[in-house]
């Protein structure tokens, strides 16, 4: 599996409106992303890096050119199917973590499943394994406001996780952590995609040292791919346009 393309950008534009502007927050990305592999895509604020998860998860469209997931035109499904599509085969992990909070732990990350029909109760063993995996097998019981941070931002992952997606898209995931937590979710994401799974994950994130834990980085500005390649030598360049640690 390693080396199959998971994820193509194909001379992507999107455009939004600002009141009577028209901004442009991609300008004709290319860009492959394959499988066994941890990218970041780092850049300053309004670069265009959310925007391009967006469009990789099927969240958003582009206004010229394709995303590809697993050689299928996003374009050219109707909404169910991107729907469906979004459920199965992509994990979104979000800064703020998007837990429901009248659930416990296990049914968050149950709830995926239960969006395709499955029955609460069949997935409990599942979701109980996928906390385990993640570090929190004796939190599976606590709802959001009893657990930490770090320990919110591993629920979703474990959540991202079961459906068993082809492409893992987190934005900003240590952006709500502290240092050290920081570096044990970035030690899981990157071993998520070296597991022997095939899956992609893709991280947007500010931080530099972040990025060098990758095992690629692109470098977005003014929503143009401005460097690709190595971490050290993309987060060179970004320390070099003034990028924050």
């Amino acid at each position: 599996m390693a080396g199959t393309v998971r994820v193509e950008l194909d001379r992507v534009v999107h455009d939004y409106r600002r009141g009577e502007q028209t901004v442009r927050a991609l300008n004709q990305v290319s860009l492959s992303l394959e499988a066994g592999r941890c990218v970041s895509v780092l850049g300053p604020s309004g670069s265009g890096k959310s925007t391009m998860l967006h469009l990789m998860g099927a969240l958003d469209t582009p206004t010229e050119g394709r995303v590809l997931l697993d050689g299928t035109d996003l374009g050219a499904l109707g909404d169910d199917r991107l729907s469906d599509l979004r459920r199965a085969r992509v994990g979104f992990v979000f800064q703020f973590f998007h837990l429901l909070p009248a659930l416990t732990a296990w049914e968050n990350v149950a709830v995926p499943r239960l969006l395709g029909g499955e029955p609460l109760g069949a997935v409990r063993d599942e979701a109980v394994a996928l906390l385990e995996r993640v570090g929190l097998g004796t939190r599976t019981d606590h709802r959001p406001q009893e657990m930490s941070g770090g320990q919110m931002q591993r629920v979703a992952i474990a959540r991202a996780l079961v459906m068993d997606p082809a492409i893992i898209l987190a934005d900003e995931p240590t952006g709500n952590v502290d240092t050290r937590t920081g570096e044990e979710l970035l030690d899981l994401l990157t071993g998520l995609a070296h597991d022997g799974s095939g899956r992609a994950v893709v991280m947007v994130t500010h931080s530099m040292d972040a990025a060098l834990r990758s095992d690629r980085a692109v470098l977005l500005t003014d929503g143009a791919v401005v460097a690709d390649g190595a971490p050290q030598d993309v987060v060179a360049t970004y320390a070099g346009q003034g990028g924050a640690r």
